[in-house]
């Protein structure tokens, strides 16, 4: 059995792999900054202590690992002032870049990115060949990627994974879910930005299929079935049987998000083309049921 290592463990991408990873018979290792906060939690697990962004003794650990996952980087959802603009990138690139000057020839980089490299591209489907954006967060992912492709200068394998919007009980459902039971949904903008999202559970067989056998490359993690923001309010009030007849207009989410609310109105229509290509079935294509799945479980 392989020996994993992941970085960014405990966030929320993070805790369903690692649990799932346990499920599945391994004992991943995980790089953690505060042992004591996470080793009850994460029992069962093997640790490292570091901090990715800086360089430091756990780096002489990684190469015992045949795979290595980065799922770490500052959290976008933020005020983007410059300095949090900063963390944004830094977060990533050094992160990455440690990783990869650690890694022994040979071993495979499982490391994230985002669709957000593809940019607003309106209602144009993007696959894995589709060019870079030229916005802020399409410039990190470019950056983002570069650093992890430099493993293959080491004789290394790389897959980037490119995800959408990860929807589980974490994350951006955890944000709107209160929003949406007092009644008070709604769409943002006009509503008809594409919305390119996977459920969590996806998303973690996903990684673990490249990992099972071995699948360099480019990977978009989205479902098959992207929905605009008006069918996810649409699909979500349903599951909750609450009314979502707001809208939050672009220059009231301008006012309070700043650069953000570009990023967040921006259309990415993604098709996971080459995780279909390899084999890969999704559980959960559906928005309504996947919601389902996620609220009433």
């Amino acid at each position: 059995m392989k020996k994993i290592l992941v970085v960014g463990g405990t966030g929320f991408v993070g805790g369903y792999l690692v649990s799932e990873l346990l499920n599945r018979g391994f004992k991943p290792t995980l790089l953690v900054r505060d042992l004591e906060k996470v080793k009850t939690r994460f029992s069962g697990c093997d640790f490292i202590v570091g901090d990715p962004v800086k360089e430091g003794s756990w780096q002489a650990e990684v190469p015992k690992f045949e795979v290595v996952i980065n799922l770490t980087g500052q959290n976008i959802f933020g005020k983007w002032t410059e300095e949090y603009k900063r963390l944004i990138l830094e977060s990533r690139i050094k992160s990455t870049e440690n990783i990869v000057n650690s890694l022994k020839e040979g071993s495979f980089l499982v490391n994230a990115s985002a669709i957000g490299y593809y940019g607003d591209r309106g209602d144009v489907l993007v696959d894995e060949t589709a060019p870079p954006g030229d916005d802020f967060l399409a410039k990190v992912c470019v950056e983002w990627e570069k650093k992890a492709n430099a493993a293959k200068e080491k004789g290394c394998k790389v897959a980037i994974t490119r995800f959408g919007i990860v929807l589980g009980k974490g994350g951006m459902i955890k944000k709107v879910l209160p929003v949406f039971k007092w009644g008070l949904g709604g769409t943002l903008g006009n509503g008809k930005q594409w919305f390119s999202w996977i459920h969590i559970q996806d998303l973690v067989a996903g990684l673990l299929f490249l990992i099972e056998i071995d699948l360099e490359g480019v990977f978009n993690f989205t479902s098959p079935q992207p929905v605009t923001n008006k069918e996810f309010t649409r699909a979500l009030a349903e599951v909750l049987r609450k009314p979502a007849f707001f809208r939050v207009p672009k220059f009231m989410l301008k006012l309070v998000l700043g650069e953000l609310a570009e990023s967040i109105l921006a259309s990415i229509k993604a098709y996971p083309e080459r995780l279909i290509k390899e084999g890969f079935t999704f559980n959960y294509p559906e928005i309504k049921n996947a919601l389902k799945h996620i609220i009433q479980n």
